[in-house]
Parts: structure tokens; sequence; C-alpha cells
């Protein structure tokens, strides 16, 4: 992998590298092979803040270990850094920023008129103290800056501070947790943004390269070469979907109330007479606004329809009956919209924005101009079928939302627009199977990149994989008695026969739900308890609390969703979790947008690779991860069960999809058999040629008399003996008491009365 990676960087070329690597085989180490070969800077690309750690990890390990010091520097939305990001109230942390800093300039100026110095530093000033949350200033973005007159004018640059802050990061890696505190009260965003512009290596998101707002801009905005430049996607398998939902428009209510406060705004100042206006201007402004107050009353109006009579879900926008509703009477579409966009730049240029949404100088973009750059992408999907409209509502009873959308369904050009004009690109992922599918969805070109599939490093002895050769969840057999008998059977000995932490994901909340009485009576026979996964992102992280401390005290059950908030993304180590059992095949709803998606990439590669690219793989990259939370070092144990049997090598089945380490290794049961083969599994890694493990499947680090601790509450090796051997009665249990009690050295023998 290394190797491969050393020369498609070195040679350049705008070559790619697709690495299907399963978790263990070092997929950041690629970043030391990338640093030796790159002419200049590597930019990292992530998903998640919680993957930055990874790779800064892996550059404290070349620090540690040799005389390279690479500067790391990472990019990380306001919202997790910003030091009064509590303060601001009914608004967004981008709208509280923006305010802020506007009023911090406002307040230079007035000292520095006061003062009559030509030079402002803020950092030689002693600055009032201001109560949170009605404050006139923000004092960490203040002491990022100098202020200077010239000709009249006052101008802001980097403080002098703020330049020493970045020298001494320079000479330490700094997690994301300790930058406010090495900042030294400097805003940690203005310190990030500077570090990234001067470092070797700088971690952002997807967003920073990929989004529409930020795509033509980041490379000068941080002074890079594009020819130099190095980028590694980490968790590549979700590059597309993600640029698919980031070079999506939405349209909401509250972007609608936003415009019209801009507009009036506007109006105001003309009002004012603020603008030298030649008849023409005035006219084109008059003609602008009479479109806009036009189109937002009933853009508005169309949205509360369908908050009011649309049941939760999504659903495609009739496009002829929007399209004749929202332009009645204003005859030809296009010129209304330039004279709308007339006015959308004008807000621009006088300020006036309102709303949440910011772009990578940090400035609030106008809701006007959002506005119409979603009515212009909904005309262009008149003509370019990539583009799809639809209607999306969330909540239910009196708190409903709804929402336009107008969705970019192929990544591809996208992704090419960075790929094709840099120097290499290196993606990286552990569930990248299969490849030349991936290949097709990101970069539209079969060839376009080189591929490269490793096995799964970790000893086959430590894991069994099974996958039902009965059961289903496909509509058509999903009421089947004898197969719901079937799924509750594997289910049972997924919870019953593995003991400590598992999880059962299923491909929907309904199926979850249908379920869920049985999952609840098969972890009271073990004593577990059962940890639904919640609608609320909010309650995750008490909720995933709450089973990791169960692992060591019994044990729980985790019940969620394939691509659910529990399924992708949380590493569940060590005693964590033991066992994973993913319910069905997690196909997308067959409803009317998926069609359309189904029927876009089948025109594009034909229907065996569009299917596959629109409906297949989506579902098989959920399935895989979900059952990816197991195993996640090389000494610990693990089961995975793939409870459907189009997982398995039948006619219509997904299996020569999979990695070629899962299809080698799974063994197809029936419910039957497949408990009694976890309970073998269970009982080998039990025996004395088994290290054994306290809780669990895993290898435990605990001392000799933590372990003794656990098995004196009734655990023996793990936890309990295997169904097929606890049903047994009379003497033999007796017998196995008696030889527990003399192990924990309680007695050579039970009393006389037990016996």
């Amino acid at each position: 992998m290394l190797d491969a990676v050393y020369k498609v960087v070195s040679k350049g070329d705008h070559g790619i590298l697709m690495v299907d690597a399963p978790t263990g085989t070092g997929k950041t180490s690629c970043i030391s092979a990338a640093l030796a070969a790159a002419p200049g800077k590597i930019v990292v690309a992530v998903r998640t803040v919680s993957q930055i750690n990874i790779y800064i990890d892996e550059i404290n390990k070349i620090w540690s270990r040799t005389q390279h010091k690479p500067e790391i520097a990472y990019m990380v939305g306001k919202q997790k850094i910003c030091p009064l990001e509590r303060e601001f109230r009914n608004e967004s942390v981008y709208a509280g920023c923006s305010r802020l800093r506007e009023w911090t300039k406002n307040y230079v100026g007035s000292r520095m008129s006061k003062s009559n110095a030509s030079i402002y530093d803020p950092n030689e000033d002693n600055l009032p103290d201001e109560e949170p949350g009605y404050r006139t200033f923000c004092p960490f973005f203040l002491r990022s800056r100098e202020a200077f007159e010239l000709n009249g004018t006052v101008h802001f640059r980097r403080s002098g501070r703020a330049l020493e802050v970045v020298d001494d990061l320079k000479k330490k890696v700094t997690p994301p947790t300790q930058l406010e505190e090495s900042c030294q009260g400097i805003c940690p965003y203005e310190i990030m943004s500077l570090y990234a512009q001067n470092s070797d290596l700088v971690i952002m998101n997807y967003s920073h390269l990929f989004s529409p707002e930020f795509q033509d801009i980041i490379f000068q905005w941080m002074e890079m070469d594009e020819e130099k430049v190095t980028l590694i996607i980490d968790e590549a398998h979700n590059l597309g979907d993600a640029v698919r939902a980031m070079n999506s428009r939405l349209l909401t209510l509250r972007m609608i109330e936003f415009a019209e406060r801009e507009v009036e705004k506007f109006e105001g100042t003309l009002g004012q007479a603020k603008l030298e206006e030649t008849k023409e201007s005035a006219s084109w402004r008059r003609e602008g606004i009479r479109v806009i107050r036009s189109l937002l009353p009933r853009l508005k109006r169309f949205l509360q329809s369908k908050q009011e009579r649309m049941p939760e879900g999504e659903a495609l926008l009739d496009a002829d009956l929007f399209r004749t509703f929202l332009y009645d009477e204003l005859g030809d579409i296009d010129e209304a919209l330039s004279n709308f966009s007339d006015v959308a730049v004008a807000v621009a240029d006088l300020n006036l924005a309102e709303g949440d949404k910011e772009n990578l100088q940090g400035d609030i973009q106008p809701s006007l101009a959002l506005v119409l750059l979603f009515l212009r992408d909904v005309e262009k999907a008149e003509e370019d079928m990539a583009y799809q409209r639809k209607i999306a509502v969330t909540g239910s009873g009196q708190r409903k939302h709804v929402r336009l959308e107008v969705n970019n369904i192929d990544p591809a050009p996208n992704i090419r627009r960075i790929t094709d004009n840099i120097n290499a690109t290196i993606m990286l992922s552990g569930t990248f199977s299969p490849l030349d599918a991936y290949e097709l969805y990101c970069l539209a070109e079969e060839g376009r990149a080189n591929k490269l599939s490793l096995p799964n490093p970790f000893p086959k002895e430590n894991r069994l994989l099974l996958v039902s050769e009965k059961a289903t969840t496909q509509l058509e057999n999903r009421d089947d008695a004898d197969n719901r008998e079937e799924i509750s059977g594997h289910i049972r000995a997924v919870i019953e026969c593995i003991p400590g932490n598992v999880a059962v994901f299923f491909t929907s909340y309904p199926m979850m739900n249908n379920y869920r009485e049985l999952c609840l009576a098969s972890a009271r026979k073990t004593g577990k308890k059962v940890c639904a996964e919640p609608r609320s992102a909010d309650e995750v992280p008490d909720l995933l609390d709450e089973f990791f401390r169960l692992a060591g005290r019994g044990g729980a059950v985790l019940t969620g969703v394939c691509g659910g908030k529990l399924a992708e993304g949380i590493d569940y180590k060590g005693e964590a979790l033991n066992g994973v059992a993913v319910v069905g095949l997690p196909l997308a709803a067959y409803d009317e947008i998926q069609k359309e998606i189904n029927a876009y990439y089948s025109r594009k590669y034909g229907k065996a690779k569009g299917m596959l690219i629109a409906y297949t793989l989506p579902a098989i990259n959920r399935g895989l991860q979900a059952a990816g939370r197991v195993i996640r070092s090389e000494s610990e144990k693990g089961i995975l069960l793939f409870c459907d049997r189009r997982f398995g090598n039948v006619s219509g089945g997904v299996s020569e999809f999979l990695p070629s380490w899962v299809r080698d290794e799974m063994i197809a049961v029936d419910a039957r058999l497949g408990r009694e083969m976890i309970e073998e599994k269970i009982a080998q890694w039990g025996s004395p040629n088994c290290a054994p493990a306290a809780h669990g499947i895993r290898e435990s680090k605990q001392t000799g008399n933590q372990r003794g601790q656990h098995k004196s509450q009734g655990q023996e090796n793990f936890g309990f003996q295997p169904a097929s051997r606890r049903r047994k009665s009379g003497k033999g249990d007796k017998a196995d008491l008696r030889e527990l009690a003399r192990k924990l050295g309680l007695g050579k023998t039970l009393p006389e009365s037990k016996k």
C-alpha cells in the first residue's frame, strides 16, 4: 500500500489511487509515504471532526520516531471551536460571529479616532470586561487583528500576537480539544485559518473542497498551487453521497423570511437616497423588487401548503405545477430571474445579508441570493437530468418542517473538478467494494484510477462470519411466518449465545420496532438491557455511554438501523461489541425518487451497472459498515451475521460485490445451525487453548485479581455457558459449580446440602 501511494504521488500527473483496505491495515500510515513523495502541500479530506485525531496521532508518531516534523493544521467549523458559541441566543454561531466581527471593527475605529494613533494593537490595550451574551465586540477576534490608518481609512492585518501563537503551534502537534487553550485568548478559527496556509499538511472537511460555495476559492484562499497539492480522502466510500448532499440547493420558510427582511433593508436604503441612481439603474431595481415581491409570497404559500397537508417523508416536486404557480403573470422566466439577480447582487454589495449560511471568508451569504440560486437550479433541472427536484417534510403534528430541494444526483463532475487539477489523489476506505463500481460513481470513467484491494489482516480464527440461507427481508417474504421465525431465530442466537455487548442493525426504524419485543425477551433471558437507537442525534452520546458501561456489567443489546447514527463512524473498541447482526439488505425505499435515480444511472452506464451504482451499492455499503463495527483490532474476537440470504451466493444476491475475504469466510446457515456454530465458536474461544476474555470475546488487559472478581460473579470465560450446555440439568450443573468454586478458591467442594 505504501509503495503504491508513493508511486502515484511522486509521479503526479493528476493520478488517482483507490485503496480498499479493511480496519487494521494501517490506512493512515499512507501519510508518511505521501509526505515523502509530495511536491507540495498535502490536504486530507475527512467527513467528521473525530477523524482528525486519527491523523494527528499519525503525525505524532512521525515526530517521535523520525527526525522529520511536518506541520499539521486543520479546518474545523466555528460551531465546534468558537469560545462564545453558547452565548448566541436564537441565532446561529455564524450569524452571531458575523455580527460581533462588524461591531468589533466599529469598536476599533472608535478607539483609533479617540487616541489619534496611526496603529492600534488591541493586545496592548486594557480591554473592558463585558457580560456574556451582551457583548459589543468579540475579544477573541479583536486580539487577532491590528488596525492601521492609511489615507484616512482604517485597515486590518494579523496581529503580532496571532503570529506568535502560530509560531508556537509549529513546535508541537495540537489536537482540536487543546486548540482554544493554545490560542492564548485569540480566536481559534482565525489562528487555525492562518496556520493552515503555511502548514505541510492540512485536514479539512469534504465541504471545503467539494461544495459549490468553496470549490472555486479554496486554493486561492489557502495560497495553494493546485499542481502541487496532494489530496488524501478518508472514508472515501462516503465521498459520492457527501458531494451529492453538499451540491443540493435547499429552500425553507426561514430562508424566505430572511430574504424578505433583506428586501426591506434594501428598499429602506433606496428610500434614504444613499445610492446615486440613474433612471436606468432605478428602473431595473424597481423591476427586480417587483419580481421579488411577487415570488417570495408565492414561495411561502407553496411551502406552507405542503407543510400543512403533506405527511412526513419525501416526494418528487411536480415541477410543471410549481413553475406555473410561481411565475404566473411574470412573463419570461429568464428575464424575471435576471431582474431578481440584480437586486440580490446589490443586497450583497451593501452588506444587507440575513441568515445562517457563511462563506469561506466568514461572511454571511444573503438569503436572497440563496433563494435565487435555488430557483436557477430548478430551471437547470429542466435540461439536466442529473438534477432532481423534491419536497421533504420532517417532524409530525404541530412541529412539522418543510423544505424544497434540488439535488445533483451525480457527484462525479464536482469530484473531477478537484482530482483532475491537482498533483495526485489517494482515496482510502475500509468498505470500498467493489472498486470498479465506486470508480464509476465517483469518477464516471472506467480505468481512471489505479485500484488496490487488501485482505483482512486480522487472524481468521478470531472471527466467525455467517449468512442466513433462508431468511430475507424482501417485501414479498416479509410477513411469511416461517421467514419471520428464521429471522427471529438468528436474532435470538446473537443476543442469547454471544456474551457481553451485541448489536442488531435493521433496514429501517419500522422493522426495528417490529422486532423490539423479541429483542427485549431475549435480552431478559441473559440479563442484558436493550439500548435502542433514538431518533434525535442529541440523545446518542448518553445512550452510547450507557451501552459501553454495560459491557462490563452483563452486557447490552444495541438496536439500530443500517446507515443510522450508531452503525457508522463509531469505534466500538475493546469490550464494547462482541457480535453484530445485520438484519436485511438495507436497500433504499423503491419510491419515485429512487426510481428516478435508478433511471438516470441506467441511461448513463446501462441497466446492470446503473442499478448496481444507484441502488445496490449504497445498500452493500450500509450493510458492511454496520457489520464492521465489531473486531476493531488484531486481538479482538467477534461474530458477524448477515441475516438475509441475498448476502449469500444465491441468484440475485450481492455476494459477488462483497470483499473477497468476506465471500471466502461466510458460511451459509439456517437459524438452528447458526446458533450451534455460534455456541461452538464461543466454547472454542473459551477453551484452555484460547486466551480467555472477561465479559465477552475481547482479550482483556485486566489483572489476575480483576479477572477473578469478574468470574466470581458467575462468569466463566465468556459470562455463561453456551446454550446447548446450559439446557442440561442435574449432576452436570453441580459439577460445573463445584469446579468453578474450586478455581475461585472458595472451598474444596460445595456444601453437602447442595449436592
